[in-house]
């Protein structure tokens, strides 16, 4: 493929793109229409008791716990590493909205019908906090029918939590619940958009984590209210209809976004085994604004749950519940390491399509750090590693751009001969290549067999949260953009040495056009994209110059070797011996004999 050409299909990609990204902006969404979602329960005692909030410090993290509802209202990470503005993340974004905070337990499925009368009359219920030792909270629920006892407790690993709910039934009576067990988080729609090109790290998806290893991830997009008709949305036992259920065994569900993740994983089963649950829940202002996309407060709830399958209990027995949650950062050894290695979270690190190759290159950079701890010279090994290893795919490419450099003027003259005939054109320069055995895609497919490498070790830099917040040369955060915005020009001013050194074929206007336009797009983009990338990048293309000098370098030495040899073979002895070489006055005063010319006998030369 010419090079001219690749980049015709490089600009088009990018109109796409820049269409399907600002057109709908430029239009208006024009979607008015609702999610189908079912009227939940709020059902609420009448004199509620005032919240009081028990503190839980483990390893790495503080977690604070509401009487009200005994689910999650705080979770800060302490690190240095995690601190925002001189504060700690606080991993909890509903604190206020009691029934979509984290780890909140309902006892009352809408989807479930119960036999007889609920063991619980509240969706949401105060507890009495009995004890707590810093490191545990013990709170209890108790009414008529029912005593509820909750046990949440640090582990001995960053970042965990456990919890165990026993539900006893102190009526007469036979009673029902049906426990869901949920985690949420609220983004708004401004969080969630990214900048220019570059995606935004609060980018959440909901997701449900099979037995064997392999994740269903949902987004925003797979909430649409057409899609609610779709099988996954059916009513069933467990399930209203307005979430979705996944068919398969479900190891847990969690919350998401590039760097964080909050999961909650069951413990214990005798109960029975939960199903996993997915909901985004749009949330704007429909009187005020026609579409979600005008309101500006506009966001939505990200929602996972575990639903317990219906259980009835006899007048004075129990049942008892036990969830294991993780909520923090996505770093590998921490993931791999949860429940004591036996529940591995690795899962939640969404290594894209190419996630074979991408974990691969993980190890290795992780490898790299643990001989020399400094993430930005790790980039730049693997980069060199990668480039190394991918090199042999980038000769036959370098090659062939040569060849078709040294035929540029034959091109240019098969353009200016067939300018009004296509087709013959096409014709001639096909003939032209098959005479000096140049094939434009035999450079290209090598390079195209690299391609998922680089797009592996693209994603791994963005998601890799072992860079965030840590600092490299001038830049004091490798997972966010440069804010000097030296390095995306830096990066251009590669770019535009690559295009010097590589002129593309075509008329004199494209090739101008492309030689500036190809470094601003790449300076563009640099400006948005995390510093970690940037180091990538400047890093690949800096070592790209050089193979493409010392494969050029070899290609004009092999030549000049060629055409030495060609000229020796094509002159005869007789040739050879008529010039007057220093090769041959060295055979003279060697005692050679000389040789006469036959043109010059008979003519007094002899």
């Amino acid at each position: 493929m010419e090079r001219s050409g690749l980049s015709r299909w490089l600009l088009l990609g990018l109109v796409v793109f820049l269409g399907f990204t600002f057109l709908p902006k430029l239009f208006g969404e024009g979607e008015a229409s609702h999610q189908p979602l079912k009227e939940e329960g709020s059902a609420l005692p009448a004199n509620r008791a005032e919240p009081r909030l028990c503190d839980i410090w483990g390893p790495r993290f503080r977690a604070q716990i509401s009487t009200r509802g005994g689910s999650l209202k705080h979770f800060e990470l302490l690190t240095a590493k995690y601190r925002r503005d001189d504060a700690p993340i606080d991993l909890s974004t509903t604190p206020d909205v009691e029934q979509r905070r984290q780890l909140r337990f309902h006892w009352r499925n809408e989807a479930v019908k119960p036999s007889s009368s609920w063991q619980v009359d509240y969706d949401a219920v105060d507890y009495r906090l009995t004890e707590a030792t810093g490191t545990s909270c013990t709170l209890v629920h108790e009414a008529d029918k029912v005593r509820l006892t909750r046990v949440i407790r640090a582990t001995e690993r960053p970042y965990e939590l456990e919890l165990e709910e026993t539900i006893e039934n102190l009526s007469r009576e036979k009673r029902d619940h049906a426990l869901t067990v949920e985690t949420t988080a609220w983004r708004s729609n401004k969080e969630v958009s990214g900048h220019m090109f570059r995606v935004s790290p609060y980018i959440t998806h909901v997701e449900c984590v099979l037995e064997g290893g392999s994740a269903t991830r949902m987004r925003p997009d797979d909430f649409e209210p057409k899609d609610f008709a779709e099988e996954g949305f059916a009513v069933g036992p467990l399930n209203p209809g307005d979430w979705y259920q996944e068919p398969k065994s479900s190891a847990y569900a969690a919350v998401s976004n590039a760097y964080f993740s909050h999961a909650i994983v069951p413990l214990d089963f005798a109960a029975g085994a939960p199903a996993c649950q997915l909901q985004i829940e749009e949330r704007w202002d429909a009187a005020r604004f026609k579409s979600k996309g005008d309101d500006p407060n506009a966001g939505a709830m990200y929602r996972a749950r575990l639903a317990y399958p219906v259980k009835t209990l006899e007048p004075g027995a129990s049942a008892r519940y036990s969830i294991l949650a993780y909520a923090g950062p996505k770093e590998r050894d921490l993931l791999a390491a949860a429940g004591g290695g036996k529940h591995d979270l690795s899962e939640l690190i969404d290594l894209g399509f190419f996630s074979v190759i991408a974990k691969v290159l993980v190890a290795f950079l992780l490898k790299v750090y643990s001989v020399i701890p400094n993430w930005g010279i790790a980039i730049i090994l693997l980069t060199i590693t990668a480039r190394t290893l991918l090199f042999p795919l980038s000769v036959p490419s370098i090659k062939s751009m040569i060849k078709m450099r040294e035929l540029k003027p034959e091109l240019d003259a098969l353009t200016a001969k067939f300018k009004d005939d296509a087709q013959a054109r096409g014709l001639a320069q096909m003939e032209l290549w098959r005479k000096h055995n140049v094939n434009p895609l035999k450079g290209c497919l090598p390079q195209m067999a690299s391609m998922p490498v680089w797009f592996a070790l693209y994603t791994t830099l963005q998601t890799a949260v072992e860079l965030y917040n840590i600092p490299f040369l001038w830049f004091p955060d490798l997972s966010e953009p440069d804010p000097l915005y030296l390095l995306p020009f830096v990066i251009g001013g590669t770019a535009f040495v690559q295009q010097k050194i590589i002129p593309m074929q075509g008329d004199p206007t494209q090739q101008k056009m492309m030689l500036y336009f190809m470094p601003a797009m790449f300076t563009v983009f640099m400006l948005f994209l995390p510093a970690g990338l940037g180091v990538y990048m400047f890093t690949n293309s800096l070592l790209g110059i050089v193979q493409q000098l010392s494969v050029e370098a070899y290609v004009k030495r092999s030549n000049a070797k060629k055409q030495s040899a060609e000229i020796q073979v094509k002159i005869s002895p007789e040739e050879e011996a008529s010039v007057p070489s220093k090769k041959g006055k060295r055979a003279k005063k060697a005692g050679a004999a000389d040789v006469a010319d036959p043109a010059l006998l008979g003519k007094g030369k002899a």
